[in-house]
C-alpha cells in the first residue's frame, strides 16, 4: 500500500494578509512526519482552523525570516511549549539563522530549556537524506537569503501483497528475505523474491516563495509531482516583481513547464488579486495547463 503524502495550504497570502488569505505557510504529512513549510503571523490559528494538532510538527523549513514568512513562529513555539511538546523539534533555514532564533527566543522571552530544539543553517544541498525521503534546499534569489525547498519520496521496492497471498506462505522471517528480492526455499518448493517486487516511484514536492525568477527555481522543483510556488504579480508587472525580488505569473509557470512538473500550486498573492486569483490562474494557464491558485486550508493528496 501506497503511504500518501498530504499537503495543507495554511496560508496562501503575501505580506499583507486578507479576510481570505492569510501569511505563508504549508504542512506536509507523510507517516509520522509532520513538516511545516514557512510560520507566517497566525499559522496556529490556521492549524486550529484545519483541525491539525501542533504538537505533531516535527520539522519546520523556513524559505527565510521575513515577517511575514517567520512572525507566527514564537507564538506556534509558545503554545507548542504549553502543551508539554516532548519530541526534538528540528528547524532549518538559511545562512544566518541560528541567531535569528537566539534574538527571537529572547525577544519573546521563549525559554529555550523547555524546547529540545535544534536550528540548522543549510544551502544548495541535500540536507536530510534517512529513511523513506530526502530534504534539498536551493538558494533563491530575493533580497536577504532565501532557500526553497524539495521534499522527496524516495524510489522504493514493494512486496506484491496480493500474489504473496496467493503463495500462503506463513507469517516467518522468510516474508523479510522475499521482501529484499532473496529466493527462500518452503517446502521443497523455490520462490524468487524478485518476482514478488514492484517498484514504488519516487515522488516529490517543491516549495518556492520570495525569489525572482531564477535557473536554482528550476533545477530544485525539476520532475516535481507539485511545484508550490509564489506568483505576487500579474504577467504585465515584470519590472516590479523584479525590483521587488518576486515573480509573476508566467514567471512561476515558465519554471513549472522548464522543470517537466506534474502540477503547479500558485500561492503568496498580492491583495490587489485577492478577489480576482482567476486572472493569475489564466495568465499561468497560457504557459503551464496543470495549474491552481491555491485557498487557505485547501488540500492535495499525492
Amino acid at each position: 500500500m501506497v503511504e500518501n503524502i498530504k499537503v495543507t495550504f495554511l496560508g496562501t497570502g503575501s505580506s499583507i494578509p486578507t479576510a481570505r488569505r492569510n501569511h505563508t505557510a504549508a504542512l506536509i504529512q507523510y507517516k509520522n512526519e509532520m513538516i511545516l513549510l514557512d510560520c507566517g503571523e497566525g499559522t496556529q490559528r490556521q492549524f486550529r482552523k484545519a483541525k491539525i494538532s501542533m504538537g505533531k510538527i516535527t520539522r519546520i523549513l523556513l524559505s527565510h525570516w521575513h515577517g511575514d514568512h517567520s512572525l507566527g513562529l514564537p507564538g506556534l513555539l509558545s503554545t507548542m511549549i504549553m502543551g508539554g511538546y516532548g519530541k526534538n523539534l528540528k528547524v532549518y533555514g538559511p545562512r544566518g539563522s541560528k541567531k535569528k532564533m537566539r534574538d527571537f527566543l529572547d525577544l519573546f522571552g521563549i525559554d529555550p530549556g523547555k524546547l529540545r530544539l535544534e536550528v540548522f543553517e543549510v544551502e544548495d544541498t541535500v540536507f536530510f537524506d534517512e529513511g523513506d525521503f530526502i530534504l534539498e534546499a536551493k538558494s533563491q534569489d530575493h533580497s536577504c537569503p532565501v532557500n526553497g525547498y524539495s521534499f522527496i519520496i524516495k524510489e522504493k521496492n514493494r512486496i506484491d501483497r496480493e500474489k504473496l497471498a496467493k503463495l500462503k506462505i506463513p507469517n516467518s522471517p522468510l516474508i523479510g528475505k522475499l521482501n529484499m528480492g532473496e529466493t527462500v526455499e518452503i517446502d521443497g518448493k523455490k520462490i524468487d523474491g524478485k518476482k514478488l517486487l514492484y517498484k514504488e516511484k519516487s515522488r516529490k514536492i517543491s516549495f518556492i516563495v520570495d525569489s525572482r525568477y531564477n535557473e536554482n527555481a528550476i533545477a530544485l522543483s525539476k520532475n516535481a509531482d507539485l511545484l508550490i510556488c509564489e506568483s505576487s504579480f500579474s504577467k504585465d508587472e515584470g519590472d516590479l516583481a523584479r525590483d521587488h525580488a518576486h515573480m509573476t505569473s508566467k514567471e512561476a509557470a515558465t519554471i513549472a513547464k522548464k522543470a517537466k512538473v506534474q502540477s503547479l500550486a500558485l500561492i503568496h498573492l498580492s491583495q490587489r488579486y485577492d478577489m480576482i486569483p482567476k486572472k493569475i490562474l489564466s495568465e499561468a494557464k497560457e504557459t503551464f495547463k496543470n495549474v491552481i491558485v491555491a485557498e487557505d486550508l485547501d488540500e492535495i493528496i499525492l
